[in-house]
C-alpha cells in the first residue's frame, strides 16, 4: 500500500489496556515471574579516572533531551565536589555486556570532564568565591588533589533487565521517564522524544534544525529549544495536516502523541515523501512572505503558532493542488500585504484562545483562498 501522509490519523492508534483486573493468586504469580522487574549494581569512579571510564560510554542516547547546564550550575556541581556535598548518583544502561549508555546525569558527567578540560572557569560560587573565575588548570594542587579524590556513584540497569530488545525500549523509556518526571517538569514534547523514538522522529530533528526553518520562524529562546519547542512545530505540521484531513475532534496533544506513535511504522521512503513535503512548503513560503512568514503584524518580531499551522497547511495544500512558483513570479510585497489584511479583518477566528482542528481548518480555508486569488492574477 502506498504512503499517504494525509491518511496517518485516519485511523487511531489501539489502546493499550491498562486497568486489567487479576485476582490476587494472579498478581503474587506475575510478581514471581519478574514482570517489570529492574535488575541492578552499583558503582563507584573515582572523578579523576572519569574521562578514561566513559571514554567507552554512549553519552547520547535517543531518549536524552536537549537540556545544558549553565556555567554556574556546573561551577556549583564542582563546588559541592570541594566540600564533599553528597552527589545524587547517575544512572547507567547497559544495552550490552559491559557496554553502557547515559540514563540520567549526562549533565554531572559532561560537566566534570569539561571541567578537566579546562572548557569553562568556575562562576557563582559561594562557599569558596576564591576560586571564581579560575580554570581546572589555575587551581592550587591541593584543591584538584581534593576534587579528583571525590567519587561519582551510578546505579546500572544490567542487561538482565529485559529479555528482548521491545522489552529493553519500553523499559529504558519507562525508567527515563519516572527519573525525569521528579525535578524539572519535562515538555511534552522532550516526553514524545523519549518514547517514541524512530527513524522519523530522528529526522524530525534535523528538520527543525534545517537552515530554512530557522530562518522562517527565527531564533529560539535557550529554553525554548531545550524543551524542544521547534521538533514540536515539524510534528504539528504533519499531525495537523492529517488531523484536518480526517476532522478530529480530539486536543492538540493527543493528536501529537498519536501521530509520533503511528509514526514508529514509517519506512525511509515515507520520511522521505514527508520531508519533501516539509522542505517543499518552506520554499513556497519562503518565496512568498520572506521573514515575515509566521507573524500576525508587520512590524512584529515574534512568530506565532497559530499563523505558523495557517500558513504551512494553506501552502501545502497548493502545493498539492499543483502550484509552484519560483522567486521572479510573485508579488510579494501583496502577497504580505493581504495576508496581514486577511489576518486582521479575521480576528475573531484567528484567535489563539481557539484551538481545535475545525478553527485550524477555518484559518487555513480563509488564507488559501486570499492567496488564490493573489497568485492567479499574477
Amino acid at each position: 500500500m502506498n504512503f499517504n501522509y494525509n491518511d496517518v490519523l485516519k485511523i487511531e492508534s489501539p489502546k493499550i489496556e491498562n486497568n486489567i483486573v487479576l485476582d490476587e493468586t494472579e498478581v503474587i504469580e506475575k510478581y514471581k515471574r519478574g514482570e517489570f522487574r529492574i535488575v541492578t549494581e552499583q558503582a563507584r569512579y573515582p572523578l579523576a579516572n572519569l574521562k578514561n571510564i566513559f571514554a567507552s560510554y554512549n553519552l547520547s542516547p535517543d531518549y536524552q533531551r536537549r537540556r545544558v547546564w549553565g556555567i554556574r550550575r556546573k561551577s556549583k556541581l564542582i563546588e559541592s565536589f570541594i566540600i564533599n556535598v553528597p552527589i545524587p548518583p547517575i544512572f547507567l544502561y547497559e544495552y550490552d555486556f559491559s557496554k553502557y549508555e547515559v540514563m540520567d546525569g549526562l549533565q554531572r558527567v559532561t560537566a566534570i570532564l569539561d571541567f578537566f578540560d579546562n572548557k569553562f572557569a568556575l562562576d557563582g560560587l559561594d562557599l569558596w568565591s576564591e576560586l571564581n573565575g579560575k580554570f581546572y588548570s589555575d587551581l592550587p594542587n591541593e584543591i584538584k588533589l581534593a576534587i579528583e579524590r571525590r567519587y561519582l556513584s551510578a546505579i546500572i540497569l544490567l542487561k538482565e533487565t529485559a529479555s528482548n530488545e521491545q522489552k529493553e525500549k519500553l523499559m529504558k523509556r519507562f525508567v527515563f521517564e519516572r527519573l525525569n518526571t521528579g525535578g524539572i517538569e519535562l515538555s511534552p514534547q522532550e516526553i514524545r522524544n523519549a518514547l517514541y523514538s524512530s527513524d522519523f522522529n530522528d529526522k524530525l530533528i534535523k528538520m527543525a534544525e534545517s537552515e530554512i526553518f530557522r530562518t522562517l520562524w527565527g531564533e529560539l529562546e535557550n529554553d525554548n529549544y531545550s524543551r524542544m519547542e521547534d521538533c514540536e512545530l515539524v510534528l504539528r505540521f504533519f499531525a495537523y495536516k492529517s488531523a484536518c484531513k480526517h476532522n478530529l475532534a480530539k486536543p492538540t496533544v493527543v493528536i501529537l502523541d498519536s501521530y509520533a506513535e503511528k509514526a514508529k511504522n514509517f519506512k525511509e521512503e515515507d520520511i522521505c515523501i514527508l520531508e519533501d513535503l516539509f522542505y517543499g512548503t518552506l520554499e513556497l513560503i519562503s518565496n512568498m512572505f520572506g521573514d515575515t512568514a509566521f507573524r500576525s503584524e508587520r512590524d512584529s518580531r515574534r512568530s506565532e503558532k497559530m499563523i505558523y499551522d495557517t500558513v504551512m497547511l494553506s501552502c501545502a495544500e497548493l502545493i498539492e493542488e499543483g502550484f509552484s512558483l519560483g522567486f521572479t513570479q510573485v508579488n510579494q510585497d501583496k502577497l504580505i500585504s493581504e495576508k496581514f489584511k486577511c489576518i486582521h479583518e479575521n480576528r475573531t477566528v484567528f484567535n489563539g484562545k481557539y484551538t481545535s482542528i475545525r478553527n485550524v481548518k477555518e484559518r487555513v480555508d480563509l488564507l488559501k483562498n486570499v492567496l488564490r486569488r493573489q497568485i492567479y492574477e499574477i
